[in-house]
């Protein structure tokens, strides 16, 4: 049995640094705290003997448990927070015991071999160490008649019991978390403790409203609890659930929904609504003005100089990409979030990557737009942008739907896979806030409100709303996000919209080579890791190779452009295969946008007509009307009002330089009124 428990591996963790065993009263293994080290910090994960199950049990004995009960009966039990303490003191002669899982295992565990003992508590130095010893001090006094008594550790007693051993001058320091183990390792010895727990007196407060004296405070709720907030003042807690980190909103419903269901257990009936209410305003407020500013993150993150992708799994996995590579981990950083309609992706394997499996799924019309919707997943996979907006277009029955599920189930997948475009902006920044790809199907048209707004998302540029049409307070978002739109028409008819965007026409599809949807999707399920594991080597090549690159051209989204160039050798692709691709994507969207646009399409007409021209904005309205009737006759594509026509002139404006025609504006006359001069270069 001891063999077996040395060579037990987590099948993602692996090997444990250490290993603390939980017995029953007869001795026999039942319970592993496996400890496991990390750069960023610790964690334990628990293996039940009894199931042969990486969970710990519902019900868990007491540390040490099978020594306890072949103590003699007056001798006192010291409980401590933690195994290594407890075994430390143990080393000393003493009976001493912990609960699974420190200062949020107390409620899980039997108490009962406690019952008539002498009870010590020895609480870590620091605040959840004493709500922990304070709390089991109710418990065992309310459950099991047992009144223990509490070991001090102020820095004024430490100094006093050190002091008297003149083991150091008095005056020093202990730090925040000291305990017994530290104790141990400093010198203490049997006189020592000794002295320490005649300082001991029972807990203080033996409240007779027994519900106040139940661990319902947020520490003991929570294992490893921290509270903080975002920049924009968005109050978060992270926590350890089930081995593994957990982020949440606090104003979300699913916090709430969870605080709820921690209390129920904690104390075994469902929390009052008020005082749900005031212990969730009270870890608000404690985040907000307590806790450390920390950034949140949504799939995908930052660590340094590491990008790192969740999985979005009920584990807690992630994927940590760096230069060198790349691994699944449960570390704490970066924090992430994730929306309830998130969901997961498949873990990769390393040395599986195939990017080309990926062929299989997509509709591309050549090699040249396949590369780009390789490069647009490669841009999905940057912890920042700005990122293009990919937008497939098609007639009906070119799978551009299919395609867009494809592409976005590869690195930000969800249980609402496309959705409608919403109609206005507040709706926009609300789904923004709760996915990292946002995938709008069906499409007939952008209004130019919307193209906008998706303008300022593909390339940065903040949004604010007010959280209620009620209340005053607003909503700030500033962040970008990777989007992807599809419909049968052009949709990348407004030349800003055309400027940020890959534009795909997918080919018709003959319907004796259309793939059954089932047989579809299980490929695609099985093909899914692989495809996954070739898009993190690229972005590990990119990594590696991205400050060394130079390109020869810098277009618009010039760090995307580097970026997908860093990754060319990895994807074995030619050097400047993707560049060459994307600029000639950009110029045929630049021809469909002109081609599109009534204002661009009659000043281009007149300046091939007449060479130059010059007046008003007004003037040149009319002019425009009346020499191009058949372009200009949509009082929606073609703005009748001086100010509707500058926003849209301004807008064209690149795309006609880039056809040879300059445009300025000028004061002229007495008057200084303002004209437009139009020139054909």
């Amino acid at each position: 049995m001891d063999q077996a428990i040395a060579d037990l591996r987590h099948p993602k963790a692996g090997k444990p640094t250490l290993q603390h065993i939980y017995r029953d009263a007869d001795g026999t293994p039942v319970l592993v705290a496996n400890r496991y080290e990390k750069p960023d910090g610790k964690f334990f994960l628990p293996y039940d003997l009894t199931r042969q199950d990486w969970k710990a049990p519902d019900t868990r004995p007491l540390y040490r448990l099978n020594d306890l009960m072949a103590a003699n009966a007056n001798r006192a039990v010291i409980v401590t927070e933690g195994e290594k303490c407890a075994d430390a003191l143990a080393e000393l002669g003493y009976v001493s015991t912990t609960t699974f899982g420190g200062s949020n295992g107390a409620h899980k565990s039997d108490l009962a071999p406690l019952r008539g003992r002498k009870v010590l508590l020895w609480p870590d130095k620091d605040a959840p160490g004493l709500k922990y010893a304070e709390g089991l001090a109710v418990t065992l006094h309310r459950e099991l008649g047992t009144l223990p008594r509490i070991i001090p550790t102020s820095d004024l007693v430490l100094d006093k019991v050190r002091g008297a051993n003149q083991a150091s001058a008095p005056g020093a320091s202990y730090p925040k978390g000291w305990d017994a183990a530290d104790a141990v390792a400093a010198g203490w010895g049997v006189r020592e403790v000794n002295m320490l727990i005649d300082l001991a007196r029972p807990h203080a407060s033996t409240p007779a409203n027994t519900d106040q004296a139940k661990p319902e405070d947020e520490a003991q709720l929570f294992e490893d609890l921290e509270l903080w907030h975002t920049p924009d003042q968005r109050p978060f807690a992270t926590f350890q659930r089930e081995g593994h980190w957990q982020s949440l909103e606090l104003t979300s419903g699913s916090f709430k929904q969870l605080l709820a269901y921690k209390t129920f257990r904690a104390t075994g009936k469902a929390p009052a609504a008020a005082k749900l209410d005031d212990l969730q305003r009270q870890m608000i407020g404690q985040a907000r003005f307590e806790g450390a500013m920390r950034s949140v993150h949504t799939r995908i993150g930052q660590n340094g100089d590491a990008i790192v992708l969740d999985l979005g799994g009920t584990d807690g996995a992630r994927v940590t990409v760096k230069a060198d590579g790349w691994r699944i981990d449960h570390a704490k950083e970066p924090r992430f979030v994730r929306s309830p309609s998130a969901a997961a992706l498949p873990a990769p394997q390393p040395a599986t990557g195939d990017i080309a499996l990926l062929k299989r799924f997509v509709n591309a019309g050549s090699e040249a737009d396949f590369q780009l919707m390789v490069a647009w997943l490669l841009g999905c996979l940057r912890p920042e942008g700005p990122y293009p907006l990919l937008i497939l277009s098609g007639e009906q029955g070119s799978a551009k739907s299919t395609t867009s599920k494809v592409l976005r189930s590869l690195v930000d997948p969800s249980t609402l896979a496309t959705r409608s475009l919403p109609q206005d902006e507040h709706n926009l920044v609300i789904a923004a806030r709760g996915t990292h790809v946002l995938a709008f199907d069906n499409l007939s048209r952008i209004k130019p409100s919307m193209a906008d707004a998706l303008c300022r998302l593909a390339t940065g540029g903040g949004f604010a709303t007010r959280k209620l049409h009620s209340d005053s307070d607003e909503v700030l978002f500033d962040a970008t996000r990777p989007c992807l739109l599809n419909g049968i028409t052009d949709l990348a008819e407004r030349p800003d919209l055309a400027d940020r965007a890959i534009a795909l026409t997918l080919p018709s599809i003959r319907e004796n080579r259309r793939a059954f949807e089932g047989e579809l999707w299980d490929s695609f399920k099985e093909a899914r890791p692989r495809i996954l594991a070739g898009l993190l080597d690229a972005v590990s090549g990119a990594l590696a190779r991205h400050d060394s690159v130079t390109l020869s051209e810098r277009p618009r989204l010039a760090d995307f452009a580097r970026w997908v160039t860093a990754a060319e050798p990895s994807l074995g692709w030619p050097p400047g295969a993707f560049l060459a691709a994307y600029q000639a994507n950009r110029r045929e969207a630049e021809e469909a946008a002109l081609d599109g646009n009534a204002v661009a399409s009659a000043i281009l007409a007149l300046v091939t007509d007449n060479g130059t021209w010059s007046g008003t904005a007004v003037e040149l309205i009319l002019s425009l009307r009346k020499r191009y009737p058949a372009i200009t006759e949509a009082a929606e594509a073609f703005p009748r009002q001086a100010a509707a026509f500058g926003a849209e002139l301004r807008r064209v404006t690149p795309l006609l330089r880039r056809r040879g025609v300059t445009l300025a504006h000028a004061r002229e006359g007495k008057d200084r009124r303002r004209v437009i001069c139009l020139n054909k270069a």
